[in-house]
């Protein structure tokens, strides 16, 4: 078993605050953010680089959990930040919001995951819903002019489970790539899009 607080003194080794000796089991989640840039991105990497704050990623520094931490992958997803908003209806056919945005992301894009130097997947998109956020479905009908719609979605559905879970070794480099191969996405807007790992993290009782 490796010295995580090394080196120090011997005579200081009954004063440590921290042992890879024991280790805990809790629930987790990886999380990062990037922004979609419309009509440009084909590929978004995540947790590549140092976030700003907690409410983008909680990795950091990126791409590597510290040692003594694991982390047991059982689930992955992805999220698009968005709220509510009041569209015009307009013409016939599909209304410009952010809902749709979403649609058009998740029917082509897909995620790959690297652990190391080894790729996993690829997963289409539309597979891996964040599944605990309201979801919508709209319509309406009558003069252009006349309707405004409040609207919001977001995916929905139960999270795509990893079978068998993956795990992230202490130390060990991992990313995540969101890929559009059939190339970039006309949308509304640029696109804040999350993408998150559910599982298991261990880690060193202090």
């Amino acid at each position: 078993m490796s010295n995580i607080n090394g080196p120090i003194p011997q005579e200081w080794g009954g004063y440590v605050t921290q042992s890879n000796v024991g280790l805990e089991v809790i629930p987790a989640v990886l999380w990062d953010t990037q922004t979609y840039v419309d009509n440009v991105t084909v590929i978004l990497p995540f947790f590549t680089t140092s976030p700003a704050n907690e409410s983008i990623s909680n990795v950091n520094p990126p791409a590597v959990l510290p040692n003594p931490e694991s982390f047991l992958i059982k689930n992955i997803y992805w999220y698009v930040a968005n709220q509510l908003e009041t569209i015009d209806q307009g013409a016939a056919g599909a209304i410009p919001s952010q809902f749709n945005d979403i649609i058009l992301l998740g029917n082509t894009g897909i995620l790959k995951l690297i652990i190391g130097d080894k790729p996993y997947g690829p997963w289409p998109l539309y597979r891996l819903p964040c599944s605990s956020f309201p979801k919508a479905a709209l319509s309406a009908a009558g003069a252009e002019a006349a309707n405004l719609l409040t609207a919001y979605g977001n995916t929905d559905g139960p999270q795509y489970p990893v079978l068998p879970p993956l795990l992230i070794a202490p130390t060990q480099k991992f990313r995540v790539l969101l890929e559009w191969p059939a190339g970039a996405v006309n949308l509304a807007a640029n696109r804040s899009i999350k993408v998150g790992l559910d599982g298991q993290k261990s880690r060193g009782i202090q």
